[in-house]
This record gives C-alpha cells, structure tokens and sequence, in this order.
C-alpha cells in the first residue's frame, strides 16, 4: 500500500513570506451563525509558502501558471541531497549527480528547519553551473526546500538561476519541507490551483511512496 507525504509547509495567517511579498491575511466572510455557512476571506501573494514559480513569474511574456502542462508536474523525482553551510554557493561537485535525470530534481538542504527564522534568509543558493548540469541531463523543475535558488539576503546579486531557469520555460518550486523524510528516488505530485494568466501558485507537494 503506497503512503503519501505532504512536503507542504501550512498556510495561515502571519506565516512567514519572502520579503517583500504580500502578508498571508485570512478572515472569516460568512459565519455559520449569521449566514448559514462559513466562507473565509484569503489574501496572500502568489509565491506564498510552499509554491510555484511559472516562466512569467521573471520572464516577460513567459508561460503562466495555468499554461504549464499536468504531466511536468506530477511524476518521477530524484531527491539529490546536500551538506550545506549558510549562504552556501551549491556547485555541481558538492552532488553526486546521475548522467540522465528524471523531469522532476529536488535539493534537500535541511534549510527548511530554518523556515520562518532569521536564518531561513541565508539559505544555501544553486550556481549557475548547477543550474546547467541539471538542465542538460533532463531536469525541466528544480525544487527546493529554501525561499529560493537565487540569493535572498543578498539581492544585489540578482537571480541569475530564476532567468537561466524560467527562461527556458522550466518550473521552479520554493520552501518544501521534509525531503529527509522521503527515498531519493519518489514519485511527486506539485500541483497549483489554476490560476489564470498568473505568475506562481501555492502548491499541495505531495511524495507518493510505494
């Protein structure tokens, strides 16, 4: 019997988001009480917890997120597993990296136990290198279990990985949790909502075991 681990980081009100994002803000709309059924009011960025980022979120003119095929997106991945320090560069070299990759490849850093601390910002980043072996031997989405591939706390640097990534119409995912928990080799579901003509989604991230 299979089991499935969800690789989601909870949405809730005040939950930590990338600076400067829009606050995750829930509030009750309609209550049983007064209106017969409950509805809660949900306002929150694109990009917020554990999601996805579409070509358009940094390319202009990109694929949005109601635009990217099911099949990239659910499948057979491989968990490439780093031991990393802060604000680490993660080069080709500090992974052992197969020849031929399925279409799904995630980075376990462990960073998400820094998730919603001050730490969380120095989180280790993908070289551009990195970013190129993974393309050439099939990856087409890189997950992650940090805010993201590029730099956060020192965005002078740009997002070279977001534009070398994106801009071949790749998919990026940001903030899983609990990749130590699943095989290296795992069947992952990373669906959005289907959002018209936007830039990134929430994601339920989803290992499938067995």
């Amino acid at each position: 019997m299979a089991t499935y681990v969800d690789l989601s980081h909870p949405v809730s009100t005040g939950m930590p988001v990338y600076p400067g994002d829009p606050e995750v803000q829930f509030a009750s709309a309609l209550t049983v009480a007064n209106d017969g059924v409950a509805v809660e009011r949900l306002s929150m960025g694109s990009h917020a917890g554990t999601h996805l980022d579409a070509p358009s979120h940094a390319i202009p003119g990109g694929r949005t997120v109601d635009a990217i095929p099911l099949d990239c997106l659910v499948g057979d991945a491989l968990v490439l597993r780093a031991e990393v320090a802060a604000a680490q560069r993660i080069r080709p070299t500090d992974l052992t990296i197969p020849a031929t990759l399925p279409g799904i490849v995630c980075i376990a850093t462990g960073w998400d136990a820094h998730f919603g601390t001050a730490e969380a910002l120095r989180h280790p980043v993908v070289t551009h290198e990195l970013a190129q072996t993974l393309w050439s031997r099939g990856a087409r989405v890189l997950a992650l279990d940090t805010l993201s591939p590029d730099p956060t706390a020192q965005p002078e640097q740009g997002m070279p990985v977001h534009e070398y990534w994106l801009g071949r119409d790749g998919v990026l995912v940001e903030n899983l949790r609990g990749l130590a928990t699943i095989p290296d080799a795992v069947e992952l579901s990373l669906l959005p909502l289907r959002l018209a003509g936007v830039d990134g989604s929430p994601i339920r991230a989803v290992a499938k075991i067995g």
